[in-house]
């Protein structure tokens, strides 16, 4: 994930996670649930109790998780895996949005192919997945969808510009929906991530285009964002906490994991925009 600096997690358990009874196991779709942060999710909702779907370009080799190749920048794989797991279990009770990468570079010398993807990936495929399970969802009169977002959402990233629109974007869609589908009893939430210790870093799309002209504040800003994101909490952490906010009676519309993150949150909601992007910009500037 990118980073702002990191922190640990928490958050309040009042129910349990899959609350129906035996004889009607939950149907959970968590997308990039191949490694990282989402196989760790789909893990979790498995232990406990849930018929799992996962969704991903490439599959992993794991017990209770059932995986469907899909690629979210492709309308057709993503109504494809849907039909056939609604085809499946006729309905779907929780929606995990994790499926993303990162672009980083100065945003003049982005190349539009890089642009595209990254909104392609993070933005519209999480809006594609979330489409395909509101028919059943409303049907049924209850369901919840969690888009797993980022602190850069609210703490615009220089240099991974692209990486924070497209998940201001998620964080915007999903008050959106959240709003239009409450009276059908779905609930939405953005669950904001910042450092997580994973494969994301590595694969990460790099471009240093222009780095002399910036007097080397590319690369120094994204080898930061990195030390920093390798430094972090570990998946099953983030899988954790998802876990113990699921337990509650209602979602809140965001969450921002570990205690101080949300210390960040606070004081993004209480500082001058001003000063916020001037304490960012010594940092990631």
């Amino acid at each position: 994930m990118a980073s702002i600096p990191s922190a640990n997690t928490t958050a309040a358990n009042t129910h349990p996670v899959n609350s129906a009874p035996a004889a009607e196991q939950k149907t959970a779709v968590v997308t990039g649930a191949s490694r990282g942060i989402g196989l760790a999710i789909a893990r979790m909702l498995a232990a406990e109790g849930f018929q799992v779907y996962g969704l991903a370009r490439h599959r992993a080799d794991e017990s209770g998780i059932s995986f469907i190749p899909c690629d979210v920048t492709e309308i057709s794989s993503v109504q494809a895996a849907f039909d056939t797991i609604l085809g499946r279990s006729g309905a779907i009770d929780l929606l995990v949005v994790n499926a993303g990468m990162g672009v980083s570079g100065a945003a003049e010398f982005t190349e539009e192919e890089a642009i595209d993807r990254q909104l392609a990936v993070n933005l519209t495929g999480a809006i594609r997945c979330a489409r395909q399970v509101i028919p059943s969802m409303r049907e049924k009169g209850r369901g919840r969808i969690v888009f797993i977002s980022s602190l850069g959402a609210i703490f615009p990233l220089p240099f991974q510009s692209f990486y924070s629109v497209s998940k201001a974007g998620v964080n915007a869609f999903c008050d959106a929906l959240g709003l239009e589908l409450r009276p059908f009893g779905i609930e939405t939430c953005a669950l904001l991530l910042n450092d997580v210790k994973t494969d994301f870093t590595a694969s990460r799309a790099k471009n240093i285009q222009g780095d002399s002209l910036y007097g080397g504040r590319i690369s120094a800003s994204v080898t930061k964002m990195e030390i920093s994101e390798q430094h972090g909490m570990e998946p099953g952490q983030v899988a954790a906490s998802l876990k113990r906010l699921l337990g509650r009676r209602r979602l809140p519309p965001h969450y921002i994991v570990g205690f101080s993150n949300q210390v960040l949150g606070l004081l993004y909601r209480l500082l001058p925009t001003s000063w916020m992007l001037k304490i960012l910009g010594r940092i990631y500037g």
